[in-house]
């Protein structure tokens, strides 16, 4: 299977996915993880969303560059028809994470 999930607006590996700074520390340690308490649904979801551009740009979010260049296609999937944002069926490593802006 072929590694590199390219994202179509970048044309490159690398997505973006914004979440509240309460969670931050939480993330540079363990990754973005599936099945997570959700912020904007009502019950985990057995994904994390990335998006093709960053998202939220709000004073109390903070949004990582997540590099999908080590996962395979078959390990996601488009979240919706407009192709913005991907859900990512698996963990996402620490390693693979860059956050943009301040903490």
């Amino acid at each position: 299977m072929k590694k590199g999930v390219i994202n179509p607006k970048r044309n490159d590996c690398i997505w973006y996915h914004s979440t509240p700074k309460e969670r931050v520390e939480s993330i540079l340690k363990n990754g973005l993880k599936i099945n997570s308490d959700p912020i904007w649904q009502s019950k985990p979801e057995p994904w994390i969303y990335v998006s093709t551009i960053p998202f939220f740009e709000l004073p109390d979010y903070v949004t990582f560059e997540v590099d999908l260049s080590q996962l395979e296609w078959e390990k996601c999937g488009w979240a919706f028809d407009g192709y913005e944002q991907l859900r990512v069926f698996e963990d996402i490593p620490v390693e693979w994470l860059k956050h943009t802006g301040e903490l």
